[in-house]
């Protein structure tokens, strides 16, 4: 009976000694629990931080010194040789009324997406918010001869050809080669907020607007579209159309009336 009490009373004693070891382990455990739930919260909190300070860095813009200031961007074609190749393409007549056939060509040295460039200008002389919407015009893209030829012309190549007297780089007609500034395609202009989409499609309806017989138009209603043939590439502002061309004629007289309208590249709208 000695023998079996003592027994015994080992046995619980054992008992209580796993429960004291357990119920010492269990906070430790917690703790474990807690210190890495705490560690994601601070890293998930940091990472949020991280990005929101991101995206207040990239929302600054550059303030330009004038509308008519070649943005910064990307490398331009400043050199080319002059001479000028025909990108291969053909469309359909499109619009009614006088069919006016188009080349589209690239000058020699300038590196560029060329068969880009030419769906481009031919996606915008198709589209029906271009110069066939007035009814009296249709185009057709050729590879032969053609009563407009379209060209990209180097930065240099444009200055010669346009004119530099206003030290800005634009684009022209002349005759019926109509040249369009390579720097501008590449960079656009300051008007137009980034929107090179939408600077491409002006570029090529105010200069096919000249080969058609239209001249230079003034911001009309002030906050409405600008008329695409607008020099919207000095700005979209009267005031400073009219600062900018000062005594170098443009074919137009632009009122200081205040108005400024918002930028826009389809003659229709």
């Amino acid at each position: 009976m000695n023998v079996r009490v003592v027994l015994l009373a080992c046995a619980v004693t054992a008992l209580v000694l796993t429960c004291v070891q357990f119920a010492g382990e269990r906070p430790t455990a917690q703790s474990a629990v807690t210190t890495v739930t705490t560690t994601h919260r601070t890293t998930t909190a940091s990472v949020r931080a991280t990005a929101t300070t991101a995206v207040t860095t990239t929302s600054s813009r550059k303030v330009y010194a004038s509308s008519s200031d070649l943005p910064d961007g990307g490398p331009i074609p400043t050199g080319g040789h002059g001479t000028f190749h025909v990108v291969p393409g053909s469309s359909p007549v499109v619009g009614t009324g006088v069919v006016r056939t188009y080349a589209v060509e690239v000058e020699d040295g300038v590196v560029h997406d060329e068969p880009g460039f030419a769906d481009f200008v031919q996606a915008t002389l198709s589209d029906p918010r271009g110069w066939t919407a007035r009814g009296d015009v249709a185009f057709q893209r050729v590879t032969g001869p053609a009563a407009i030829r379209i060209r990209l012309t180097s930065q240099n190549t444009a200055r010669a050809v346009c004119g530099y007297e206003i030290p800005v780089d634009v684009s022209c007609r002349n005759g019926g080669l109509v040249h369009l500034s390579a720097a501008r395609w590449v960079r656009g202009a300051v008007a137009f907020d980034g929107d090179l989409t939408s600077y491409r499609r002006y570029m090529v309806n105010h200069e096919v607007g000249h080969a058609l017989g239209e001249g230079h138009r003034p911001c009309a209603a002030h906050g409405g579209f600008a008329p695409v043939m607008m020099q919207q590439t000095f700005s979209t502002s009267n005031d400073e159309v009219a600062a900018i061309i000062a005594g170098v004629p443009q074919g137009v007289a632009i009122p200081t009336d205040g108005k400024v309208c918002r930028p826009n590249g389809w003659p229709f709208p």
